[in-house]
């Protein structure tokens, strides 16, 4: 390897450190937002009053399902032509894409006013709640629409890998949206409006932040639709995308639909359990995803520039790292999450919110260190199997949920126990085989990072039942310091168990360099 290529990888490992540090820094005071601020909003709106809020969030969400087969590939083809040196080409796929989410925008708009006048014909809404609720989707579908409109001009922080300071903006945006939502709640009466105003004027924040992103690190796009808009590129970014766009709706059938369900056939009050239990797994899957997200940058440019046995390197060494992260509060939740609800909601059943968080949180003990591996799909455009894989496992879910919420009384439990069985399926049987193939190699080749993954999960799981054994928890200063010796004690386990002596060398190297500096 000549000075120069070594000079190279090592820039590129010190800034994949930089933003996987930065990212998990953005996750922390994000979690630590949402954990002060969750039992505050439950306390002074109601409990069925705030299930609203995640609800609304999820239903808006679903926009996703059209949105990702155009801007889901954007960055892609984006970054492939950047590398490529082709800055023509890039600035054609960044316009179309650009008026593409811009058109959008105004059907998800004119959808949205149709959803907010019928709101009570569509959920389940106490009649006290209906305008607050009608406010609530309004300005949740306004940030939809600034955000699809201007969600590109961010895409350098992706294309340049520079996701550290993606996570300043997610750290920033956030405290302006509790910020505001503290001076709206002192000022006039509690509202859960206030919930979803507040977010409206964070993303204001966000298209400013993205703008500035813009001109730093993409001076050599610019937004000329009469130029650079073409038909052709839209179409070729769409056929790729729509595999993601399946894949978005799989990934709401199997995450997302639940609250929707528990509103139409169980009631608020259950959606409101079901909602704060899946606070603590929702924030594991926000983890995870933000983690494996880390790598995608590097995944398409080793992709983009051949260097395929270091993409293979680099996909098994992330596999190992979200394991030695993500098992920490999995594990530790498994075995202390009834203390966690006592004290976080004392008011509300903890035992009801932690069987279901548990079995939402189970499954990822097989699947959740393998979750690299779905980059590889988008970075070799191989799209179309995984996708049927997805969709139809959490279409078969979907419907064995309706079957048993017809024909039993299982109620509420049946989400989390048929979801569970079918994402365990789904990791085992597909997710794991198929990232070895899209690399041309052999469907066996990630099972050796999966079952270290899950000997780190229960090793996690084993520290936390033994520490359980000699402590009890029954204050906040209890719980994080049992956290504190579980986490430090599975650490050390697991950087020894689940790393080989290469992978642990060059995290050794790289804590000890100055990560912070760039060539």
């Amino acid at each position: 390897m000549t000075s120069v290529s070594q000079a190279q990888d090592i820039s590129s490992k010190r800034q994949l450190t930089r933003n996987l540090i930065f990212n998990v820094v953005s996750f922390a005071i994000n979690f630590g937002i949402s954990f002060f601020f969750t039992p505050y909003l439950i306390r002074v709106v109601g409990k069925e009053a705030y299930s609203f809020f995640p609800l609304v969030n999820n239903i808006i969400g679903y926009t996703s399902i059209l949105t990702a087969a155009v801007g889901s590939m954007g960055g892609r083809f984006v970054t492939m032509r950047f590398y490529k040196n082709d800055i023509e080409g890039a600035n054609q796929y960044f316009n179309s894409v650009w008026v593409a989410n811009c058109i959008l925008s105004a059907i998800f708009t004119v959808a949205s006013i149709v959803a907010i006048i019928f709101i009570s014909d569509i959920l389940t809404v106490p009649q006290e709640l209906e305008t607050e609720v009608r406010w609530l989707f309004a300005f949740g579908a306004l940030s939809l629409s600034l955000g699809l409109i201007t969600g590109m001009l961010g895409m350098g922080t992706y294309v340049k890998n520079r996701l550290d300071l993606s996570a300043s903006r997610s750290v920033l945006t956030n405290v302006i949206r509790v910020v505001l939502i503290f001076v709206l709640f002192y000022v006039f009466k509690p509202s859960i409006v206030y919930m979803s105003l507040s977010a409206f004027i964070a993303v204001l924040a966000n298209v400013y932040l993205n703008l500035s992103f813009k001109r730093l690190l993409l001076p050599e796009l610019t937004i000329a639709p009469k130029r650079y808009f073409s038909w052709s590129k839209i179409i070729e970014v769409t056929k790729s995308g729509i595999w993601n766009s399946l894949n978005q709706l799989g990934s709401i059938l199997l995450n997302q639909i639940d609250l929707l369900i528990t509103n139409l056939f169980i009631g608020a009050a259950a959606t409101a359990d079901f909602a704060i239990a899946k606070t603590a797994p929702s924030f594991i899957l926000s983890l995870l995803a933000m983690l494996s997200g880390t790598f995608m940058p590097q995944f398409n440019i080793l992709y983009a520039k051949g260097q395929i046995s270091e993409l293979i390197k680099s996909v098994s060494r992330s596999v190992s790292l979200i394991s030695l992260i993500i098992g920490i509060p999995m594990g530790f939740l498994v075995v202390f999450g009834r203390s966690f609800f006592s004290l976080w909601v004392p008011d509300i059943n903890s035992d009801t919110l932690y069987w279901l968080s548990t079995l939402s949180i189970a499954p990822l003990i097989l699947g959740a260190s393998i979750n690299p591996v779905y980059g590889l799909y988008a970075a070799t455009n191989r799209l179309k199997i995984p996708t049927i894989a997805l969709l139809l496992g959490s279409s078969i879910q979907t419907v064995v949920i309706f079957i048993i919420l017809k024909t039993t009384d299982l109620g509420i439990w049946t989400i989390p126990i048929v979801s569970g069985g079918q994402s365990i399926a789904r990791n085992i049987l597909f997710t794991t085989a198929y990232g070895g193939i899209c690399l041309g190699q052999s469907w066996k080749a990630f099972f050796p990072a999966l079952f270290k993954g899950v000997l780190g999960m229960i090793i996690v799981i084993a520290v936390a039942y033994g520490l359980q054994q000699f402590i009890v928890v029954d204050s906040w200063f209890s719980f994080f310091a049992a956290l504190c010796v579980v986490g430090l004690i599975s650490l050390a386990l697991n950087f020894l168990i689940i790393f080989n002596n290469q992978d642990r060398e060059i995290v050794i190297n790289l804590v000890k360099s100055k990560i912070f500096k760039t060539n």
